[in-house]
């Protein structure tokens, strides 16, 4: 027997009255046929973001990076700067935090961008923990 059937098998056994489906809730849960209602609305967690991380390499000109990061970044020149001398001097560094697709495309962008004018520049993204 199927599902559906079974209950309403039970529902009928039960002899209690059935409501219309769409009847408007009177606040009296007495003939809900044992169904529980919840009117609670369910905690949704926030997604995750994710770090574009720039790499670094022996060939692209730091000029270059710093471009980059102003321009797909829109940092100022202080700030690439310093993401440019942590890129060269730890190997990697972080030029923002945007949620899956923004990082995704910036990523992507810059990667393209650096084929474009041949220099061998990456960027990737992780997940910020």
């Amino acid at each position: 027997m199927s599902t559906y059937k079974k209950l309403l098998s039970e529902l009928q056994m039960s002899k209690l009255p059935m409501r219309p489906r769409n009847s408007q809730d009177d606040g009296d849960n007495e003939h809900d046929a044992g169904f529980a209602t919840t009117t609670e609305k369910p905690k949704l967690k926030r997604p995750p973001l994710y770090k574009v991380i720039l790499i670094n390499d022996d060939y692209t000109p730091m000029d270059f990076v710093v471009d980059v990061l102003r321009s797909f970044f829109n940092m100022n020149v202080e700030k690439a700067t310093q993401i440019m001398l942590k890129v060269h001097t730890e190997g990697k560094g972080v030029c923002g935090v945007y949620s899956k697709d923004v990082a995704e495309t910036k990523a992507s962008q810059v990667n393209d961008y650096s084929r474009e004018c041949e220099q061998p520049l990456l960027c990737s993204v992780e997940v910020d923990r």
